[in-house]
């Protein structure tokens, strides 16, 4: 079960970066080559070391959660979840787009997309979940989606990333579900 609930929520965050891979790709115009493959070790990093920062903040915590720590990862994966689907209801995704072809553009998105991982890090560290099977899950689907969301946001659209929104949000939100069924 634990391997299911990190696979969720590897796939819930790495869809947040698939919605602003093809939302940034689609609508910005023309991406220079190589700045796909570009954001996705960007966008793959800083996923990777803020999960792993909020895994250390969260484990440093633990004991403060003796007894709590799947209600506290329920509550996290649940802030999480629910915000991804509200963003994605109240937001129309060509406000939100930038020149993808700057270097310090993709750094902003990347750090910005991560902080999802940092909590998501923080929660698994409470609960004592495997942060390095965590890791590789999240570095192969961010990566992925990453990469397929900018080579492919213009066939996609922007009302096909609207909808992985929704799903990101929703793969975090049954995590957060199995969470409470672990605490109960």
């Amino acid at each position: 079960m634990d391997t299911l609930i990190l696979f969720l929520l590897t796939l819930g965050l790495a869809m947040d970066c698939f919605t602003i891979a093809i939302t940034n790709s689609s609508v910005s115009g023309l991406v220079k080559p190589g700045i796909p493959l570009k954001t996705a070790i960007a966008f793959t990093f800083a996923h990777v070391v803020l999960a792993f920062a909020g895994f250390w903040l969260g484990s440093a915590l633990q004991s403060m959660f003796t007894g709590q720590e799947n209600l506290i990862a329920f509550i996290i994966f649940g802030i999480i979840g629910s915000k991804m689907i509200m963003e994605a209801r109240r937001k129309h995704p060509k406000s939100k787009v930038f020149d993808i072809n700057e270097a310090k553009v993709i750094v902003i998105l990347s750090l910005a997309t991560a902080m999802d991982a940092f909590l998501a890090g923080l929660a698994i560290g409470v609960t004592g979940l495997n942060i390095y099977l965590a890791g590789m899950m999240l570095a192969i689907t961010v990566f992925i989606l990453t990469l397929g969301g900018m080579a492919g946001g213009k066939q996609l659209g922007v009302d096909f990333a609207k909808r992985t929104a929704y799903f990101g949000g929703a793969f975090i939100l049954i995590a957060a579900a199995m969470m409470l069924m672990r605490f109960l």
